[in-house]
């Protein structure tokens, strides 16, 4: 049990090991709009930020840290910079509250 939950509380924060997938902090982001906003905005703003990270923000990521150059099959990734981080965190939070926003309308 405490394998599990030292496992699920590594994939929740951003990895310092190399990897530049940056782990859950999208939905770290995405849960700042429940106070505010309410679960069901909360959940739709989870759905688009998740949708988005996969769709737009790692791979406009990778290719940035990459010189501007596709991120080969069978290369490593590139590793996530502290500002990348930063950059990224503060796009899916927008995405997020855009999202719950436009859900309360």
């Amino acid at each position: 049990m405490h394998a599990l939950f030292s496992q699920g509380f590594t994939i929740s924060r951003p990895s310092t090991n190399g990897a530049w997938l940056p782990g859950l902090a999208h939905v770290l982001a995405a849960l700042t709009v429940w106070p505010v906003l309410g679960g069901v905005a909360c959940a739709t703003g989870l759905l688009m930020t998740s949708l988005v990270t996969f769709v737009a923000w790692l791979p406009l990521t990778a290719l940035a840290l990459n010189q501007g150059r596709p991120v080969l099959e069978d290369a490593r990734g590139p590793v996530l910079t502290v500002n990348a981080r930063r950059v990224l965190f503060v796009a899916w939070a927008a995405t997020a509250w855009a999202a719950a926003l436009l859900t309360r309308g």
